[in-house]
């Protein structure tokens, strides 16, 4: 009988073992360590909870909140976009995770940015569709879907990223800079407000 348990403990461990490590590759890289405390709550709320709606880091920092997922895919069924909502005392906040590294540049009106990433001993540019005109078209769903609530649009890139060359209406921000930014914003929206929104959400 102990072996059977050892056997079945062992099993578990070594599933979940398996899953945090391929997890972890979902998970680097993106916007979401800059919402959670670390690695190991979002597996947890992940895997264990399967609810990612509230950060125990986002709690402490801002307060009551709740967060929404949702991604973008063309017609190979391969994310295109990615983007996390997030609604606080701040406001509600619909934030593009654009995952590009390198020297960003582009225009508010340009169709398309320029990212320049350098390889080795070369430098690499490579065109990607002007991320706020996505942004802004997926902030309208949100709006609608949340009953009208007016949303405030953050493109987030990774802390690498150089941004001096970027111009756009939309804010720019850093990973680590996203939090700290809601952060400073007044407060516009009230605790009712931001679960009646998040409810009304949920039950779509």
């Amino acid at each position: 009988m102990d072996v059977i348990l050892y056997g079945l403990i062992t099993v578990v461990l070594s599933l979940t073992l398996f899953q945090a490590f391929r997890l972890r590759k979902h998970y680097r890289g993106t916007l979401y360590p800059a919402l959670f405390a670390n690695y190991l709550e979002y597996f947890w709320r992940y895997q264990f909870r399967q609810d990612l709606s509230f950060s125990s880091w986002l709690k402490q920092e801002l307060g009551v909140h709740r967060l929404l997922y949702n991604s973008v895919v063309d017609q190979n069924g391969h994310v295109e976009q990615t983007y996390v909502t997030l609604l606080c005392t701040r406001g509600v906040f619909v934030i593009r995770d654009v995952r590009s590294e390198g020297q960003i540049s582009g225009k508010q009106n340009d169709k398309h940015w320029i990212v320049r990433r350098q390889a080795q001993d070369e430098t690499k540019n490579y065109r990607i569709a002007n991320p706020a005109a996505g942004l802004h078209q997926y902030s309208r769903y949100q709006s609608q879907a949340l009953g009208g609530v007016t949303c405030k649009e953050i493109l987030a890139f990774p802390d690498p990223a150089d941004l001096t060359q970027a111009k756009s209406d939309v804010c720019l921000l850093h990973y680590n800079e996203v939090v700290r930014w809601i952060k400073q914003q007044p407060e516009s929206f009230s605790e009712p407000q931001i679960l009646t929104a998040f409810e009304k959400v949920s039950k779509k």
